[in-house]
């Protein structure tokens, strides 16, 4: 798992001075439309089948936080996702706060998580604690799947009662 931090010396977005030179923000975005592509194309070649396979990006090792599930209702734009990051918020040693945000298509969601670090070059093994994030989409998820950025693969979607 790569946690994005780090400094920029190029800030447009609040948030893109927590990403390490050549993993902005705007490439994360980028990422995301790209699978978002990927998916659509694994749409039209399914032409109808239940099943929709997504070929994963030719890179080995795409940055970025993978989510692991994710929770909402199909009529919320209210979105909450699950991946592994740090066991302490920024204001600890160590620690990261963390936001997510959405890349929309009319079939999916890909979601980005950024972390915000507590520190930047600081050296860290406490990471693989679960994490959650909550985001609005522009539109209701309705029948759309959600997407990690990583590989642009499906992740499960629980939708509680």
């Amino acid at each position: 798992m790569v946690v994005l931090a780090g400094c920029s010396s190029e800030v447009n977005d609040p948030h893109e001075g927590a990403l390490p030179k050549g993993e902005s923000l705007g490439e994360m975005r980028q990422q995301a439309g790209e699978a978002l592509a990927r998916y659509e194309q694994a749409v039209i070649n399914a032409d109808g089948a239940a099943t929709v396979t997504v070929t994963p990006p030719p890179w080995n090792s795409p940055p970025g936080i993978s989510i692991e599930s994710a929770t909402s209702t199909r009529a919320s734009t209210r979105l909450t996702v699950t991946f592994t990051g740090t066991r302490e918020p920024a204001t600890r040693p160590c620690g990261a706060d963390y936001h997510a945000e959405a890349v929309e298509s009319a079939n999916a969601v890909v979601v980005i998580v950024i972390a915000q670090p507590h520190a930047a070059n600081e050296v860290c093994t406490l990471v693989g604690y679960r994490r959650t994030a909550n985001l609005n989409l522009a539109q209701p998820l309705r029948q759309r799947v959600v997407l990690e950025a990583r590989q642009g693969q499906p992740v499960p979607l629980t939708t509680p009662e």
